[in-house]
Parts: structure tokens; C-alpha cells; sequence
């Protein structure tokens, strides 16, 4: 394998010439080993959905040997945001589908969090 082969691959193209010296320190093995292990990770940091200034430079991730790295390949978990259903008009909407409301011709959404309060209040 060639470096240009790593670096066509790899995603981040900066530092090409640290980059390069890394990865003519690496033994011819780990070179074969940096390239193939690297589509699994374009593959894990899209599926993370990894910004590329949280994706080290090439030179770092060569010379951590990150191509070792054992990779946790589950889809990114979205977190529910610990908000109260009324602190944004999308967990608004997300509660009153919840309790069957939707919002009536020209009604504000105050006055619509009005309602799936007293929908709340009626339930309990």
C-alpha cells in the first residue's frame, strides 16, 4: 500500500507531509493494516455522525496507532433532551399527539399548551 492510497482515503487533508513521514515510520504491515483498517473507520464516523474537526489528523491518527482501535459500531443514540413538554414548540406538538390534541385553526401555541395542561390536569 501507498501513502496516497491512505490519503485519498482518509478524510481530513491537513498536514499531508507529517502525515506522509508517519506513515513511512510504520513497518510495511501496519501500513496494509492503517488502509484497510481505515474504511472502518469512515464507516464508524459516519454512522456517528462525526464532525470532521472531531476526526484526528492523519498524522495523530497514525502515529496513535488508532488503527487498533476497537470501534463500538451501534448506530448514534439520540438523547432525549430533558426539556418539559412545553419548553419548545416540538415537544409541544410531541405531547399533544400523545394525548390525541392537535392545534385548532388559529390558536397560539400559549394557548394551545393552555389546553394540553387542562387535557393533563383531567387525566390525572
Amino acid at each position: 500500500m501507498t501513502f496516497e492510497a491512505f490519503w485519498t482515503k482518509y478524510p481530513r487533508k491537513v498536514a499531508k507531509k507529517t502525515a506522509m513521514q508517519s506513515f513511512a515510520k510504520l513497518p510495511m504491515d501496519e501500513q496494509e493494516l492503517a488502509v484497510d483498517a481505515l474504511e472502518t473507520h469512515l464507516e464508524y464516523w459516519k454512522l456517528k455522525e462525526t464532525e470532521m474537526d472531531f476526526i484526528p489528523h492523519p498524522a495523530t491518527w497514525l502515529n496513535q496507532g488508532r488503527y487498533y482501535d476497537e470501534l463500538d459500531m451501534k448506530p448514534k443514540q439520540i438523547k432525549k433532551p430533558g426539556l418539559p413538554w412545553y419548553s419548545t414548540d416540538q415537544l409541544t406538538m410531541d405531547k399533544a399527539r400523545e394525548l390525541g390534541l392537535t392545534p385548532r385553526a388559529g390558536e397560539e401555541m400559549g394557548q394551545f399548551r393552555t389546553r394540553i395542561s387542562q387535557r393533563i390536569a383531567e387525566l390525572a
